[in-house]
C-alpha cells in the first residue's frame, strides 16, 4: 500500500489531492455458493459495485472476491465494522480465516500479491499479459512488449504433487525455480501450488522436482484451474 500511495502521490495531477484513507474503512468478504442468499442480495455482474445497506449499516457492495466462489466484499466505515460483523454472523454465515481463503484461491489459480506477483516480477512472466493493453502507452508497456516478444525467462505455473508432500512458499524447484504458494488442497486431497520455473519447463505435463524440507519430491505442471467445481 505504501508503494502504491507513494507512486500515486508522486504523479499527482494538478488540482488533485492523493491521500491514503485505508484506516478509515473496513472490508469484510462473504464468499460461497450461498453467500448472496444469506445476505439477501440479488445476483449482479462480476467486478461491479453499488452502495447499499445491510441491517442498518451503510456498505459498498463489491461483486469481487478472491476465492473462485460467488460472493461479495462489503466495505464500511471502520467504526461500523463490529456491527456489520455481528449482523453477518446473525445471518448464519460461518467465519473463516485467510488460510481457508488461500486454499480456495490456489485451487482456481488466482495469484496473490506478495506471493505470486509483485514488483520483482512482470505481468508477462506472471501470466497476466491478458490484462495489459500492450498496444497503448501505459507506464512499462514498452518493457512488457519486449519481454513478450522474446519470451519470458521464467513463467508462473500451477502444479500438483505426484508424490506425497505439501509444498510451501520459498521451496526450491530443481532447475532454478521457486514455489510461491503451496498448500494441501481440501478438494483434491493432494499438495498443490504455484511457482516460477524456466520457460522451457512451463508446459502442462512437465515434471518438476521440489525440495520439500530437504527431500526431493515430484510434481507436475498442470493446466488452470487446478480444481473446477462440478456444475
Amino acid at each position: 500500500m505504501d508503494a502504491v500511495h507513494g507512486w500515486l502521490k508522486e504523479h499527482e495531477l494538478r488540482g488533485s489531492d492523493v491521500r491514503d484513507i485505508s484506516e478509515d474503512y473496513a472490508l469484510l468478504a462473504v464468499q460461497g455458493p450461498n453467500a448472496l442468499g444469506k445476505l439477501g442480495l440479488q445476483p449482479a455482474r462480476a467486478f461491479t459495485w453499488e452502495m447499499g445497506e445491510l441491517d442498518g449499516v451503510e456498505v459498498m457492495i463489491n461483486r469481487t472476491g478472491y476465492t473462485g466462489e460467488e460472493g461479495v466484499e462489503l466495505a464500511c466505515m471502520s467504526d461500523d465494522a463490529e456491527v456489520l460483523w455481528d449482523a453477518i454472523l446473525a445471518r448464519r454465515v460461518t467465519p473463516a480465516g485467510l488460510g481457508a481463503r488461500d486454499t480456495l484461491r490456489l485451487e482456481v489459480c488466482y495469484p496473490l500479491h506478495g506471493n505470486d506477483i509483485g514488483p520483482q516480477w512482470d505481468a508477462i512472466s506472471s501470466g497476466l499479459g491478458w490484462a495489459c493493453a500492450l498496444d497503448t502507452g501505459f507506464t512499462g508497456a514498452e518493457r512488457l512488449r519486449e519481454i513478450k516478444e522474446r519470451g519470458p525467462e521464467q513463467k508462473l505455473v500451477p502444479f500438483r504433487m505426484t508424490e506425497k508432500a505439501i509444498p510451501r512458499q520459498g521451496m526450491g524447484i530443481e532447475g532454478g525455480g521457486e514455489v510461491t504458494s503451496g498448500s494441501l488442497s481440501p478438494m483434491l486431497e493432494v499438495g498443490i501450488g504455484m511457482g516460477y520455473v524456466p520457460g522451457a519447463s512451463a508446459k502442462a505435463g512437465t515434471e518438476l522436482v521440489i525440495d520439500v524440507r530437504g527431500r526431493a519430491r515430484r510434481a507436475e505442471v498442470s493446466k488452470k484451474p487446478l480444481y473446477k467445481k462440478e456444475s
